[in-house]
């Protein structure tokens, strides 16, 4: 039997493309109007690169070359990650605490300072984790965006609140036998997650305490007022990070980024103006330790409404506030106060002063060139200022600040911090050499 031959299909004519007619990307004969292969090629993960899935898989950023004829083409797409720190802290990381919302302000001047290999990361809200924190004659540099910071000699992960105060305790127990005086911070970030845990905290720091007091009898631990009058001693510091995780280590109280507990210098101003204002001159008067005398002669450029002119007239110093709008009636009224309504960039005093004080809301770059002046001119043997950052890179802001202060003023032993009461900006004090 027989069957049928078949017939066979007629060959379709191959249509080439023309003029401003559409092309595929395959299987079109070359000639005019016909398309190459597509410039960009999609790998497994759906991510689109011009350079095709060798270049991607080697990782070199190298133009690949062609494979050859029948060479298979790699399956997965393979990444080279740069070396990071693990997810859990552990000892010889230092941690840091910073304002929520400031982390990756930190985490930039962490990496403008050096510290790359590896790099800085965002542990939780209002804390970094950092492999080393840099130093300039063997004491951490300030970091404006650190508000306190140690490095970790221990780190614990437990249920029990009994457990991790044993185990801290037994950790500072050999950082401090030597010690016959110390200090104990218990702390928790300045976060919406940690403010919660300030009670477990308080309870952790008590259970810690007690444990120190009988394995050290020779030791005694000192209040922060004593931490603050005394030249140096251990400080112990627990950051609770969440319920189940804290962090300990030591540092010594005259290398420690702050004195206050996880680095909140709250302040209060009494009397009958505690503007916030008020209260971050306060603060940064009291991080540099040092303040105008009475009879000082002062100049206040941005003056209005005169929460700062209100702090310098307390301590009975001599004010000029420059400022075109009016200052508060009862500030005008006080002793010593006078007031200038001009422009604080055309302002020139008629006489030395001993202390320059600017809290403008001004561009930072502007404001900056305005101090430079100042120091250039030796105006005033000392500064103080705040600068606003209403920008995202802030960090970046911060070295141009200082460019312009070290370059075109002569401002010596800058420094910049953002303080407790600093909201987008940071205080800037400085003297001439």
């Amino acid at each position: 039997m027989s069957f049928p031959k078949r017939k066979k299909p007629e060959k379709k004519p191959v249509r080439t493309a023309t003029k401003g007619a559409p092309t595929k990307a395959r299987g079109a004969v070359k000639g005019r109007g016909a398309t190459k292969k597509p410039l960009f090629r999609i790998d497994q993960r759906g991510d689109s690169d011009p350079r095709g899935d060798d270049a991607t898989a080697r990782g070199d950023g190298r133009r690949p070359t062609r494979p050859s004829s029948g060479a298979p083409r790699p399956k997965k797409v393979v990444e080279r990650k740069r070396p990071d720190l693990s997810s859990e802290p552990h000892p010889g990381h230092f941690i840091l605490t910073t304002r929520e919302g400031a982390e990756q302000d930190l985490v930039d001047e962490l990496v403008l300072a050096g510290v790359v290999d590896p790099p800085p990361r965002v542990l939780a809200p209002a804390l970094v984790l950092a492999p080393k924190v840099p130093k300039r004659d063997k004491r951490p540099i300030d970091l404006a965006f650190a508000r306190q910071g140690f490095p970790i000699v221990q780190s614990v992960r437990a249920h029990d609140l009994d457990e991790v105060a044993t185990r801290t305790a037994r950790s500072l127990r050999g950082q401090l036998e030597r010690a016959r005086e110390y200090a104990l911070h218990v702390w928790v970030p300045d976060s919406d997650l940690g403010n919660p845990l300030a009670s477990l905290a308080d309870e952790l720091e008590k259970k810690i305490a007690a444990q120190l007091a009988e394995a050290l009898p020779q030791a005694r631990r000192m209040d922060d007022a004593a931490l603050r009058r005394l030249a140096s001693m251990p400080l112990a510091q627990v950051c609770v990070i969440d319920p189940e995780r804290t962090v300990s280590g030591v540092t010594y109280s005259n290398a420690a980024l702050s004195l206050a507990r996880g680095g909140r210098t709250r302040v209060r101003v009494t009397g009958s103006f505690p503007s916030r204002a008020a209260r971050k001159l306060e603060e940064a008067l009291a991080w540099l330790g040092v303040e105008p005398g009475p009879g000082e002669l002062c100049v206040d450029l941005g003056a209005a409404p005169g929460g700062w002119t209100y702090v310098l007239a307390e301590r009975r110093a001599r004010v000029i506030a420059v400022d075109p709008a009016k200052l508060r009636p009862e500030i005008l009224a006080r002793k010593g106060v006078k007031h200038l309504q001009e422009s604080a960039f055309t302002y020139a005093p008629d006489e030395p002063i001993d202390w320059l004080f600017c809290d403008m809301a001004w561009r930072p770059l502007e404001a900056a060139a305005l101090l430079a002046k100042w120091g250039r001119k030796r105006w005033a043997r000392m500064m103080v200022a705040n600068i606003k950052l209403p920008m995202t890179k802030k960090a970046d802001m911060i070295a141009r600040v200082r460019g312009i202060l070290e370059s075109e003023g002569d401002w010596k032993h800058i420094r910049v911090k953002q303080l407790y009461h600093d909201r987008d900006e940071v205080t800037i004090s400085a003297h001439v050499s």
